[in-house]
């Protein structure tokens, strides 16, 4: 026997095989038991996902940190009555009573609360705690949350704001 006849009868038996297993998959053997439906759920691979996945439950993103609002400058500090002197070009958005932190050198130095005391463009805060100098920073800690937008006139309220003082009739 030749080298290619050895080599070809095995891949020529083979060719037969692959084509004649189709035809054959086709026919019903009656005597052969019904397979059951394929089921229509998950698969078992995807439900132990699903538990496993359940094992380790997503944290929830934490609130995105609001960064400190620059409120002035430290002028003059008055040590025994317990007050400073800040001098600010946002007199307007200091809030009474609210805490602020006095900041030198990237360090917090003392805690003030603001009071109601303004002569624009300076403002009053007693010192809690620390001591304060000349010069230093004044940041409130957390800015305030943006306000909602006003409700929405309706229509009719506009159409009468709207109206000509000669149009009357």
């Amino acid at each position: 026997m030749s080298y290619a006849i050895v080599m070809r009868t095995p891949l020529l038996l083979l060719a037969a095989i692959l084509l004649a297993a189709p035809s054959c998959a086709n026919k019903k053997d009656p005597a052969a038991p019904p397979k059951p439906a394929a089921a229509t759920g998950p698969n078992l691979l995807q439900q132990g996902l699903a538990k496993i996945a359940s094992l380790f439950p997503k944290k929830a993103k934490p609130p995105a940190a609001l960064p400190p609002q620059w409120t002035g400058v430290i002028r003059m500090v008055n040590l025994p009555e317990r007050f400073v002197l800040i001098e600010s070009a946002a007199v307007g958005n200091a809030i009474p009573g609210e805490t602020y932190l006095a900041i030198s050198k990237g360090a917090e130095t003392a805690s003030l609360r603001m009071t109601s005391l303004k002569n624009p463009p300076f403002l009053i805060a007693d010192i809690l705690t620390g001591s304060p100098s000349a010069g230093e920073k004044i940041y409130r800690p957390k800015a305030d949350q943006p306000e909602p937008a006003p409700p929405a006139v309706p229509k009719t309220e506009k159409a009468a704001a709207k109206k000509t003082p000669g149009a009357e009739g």
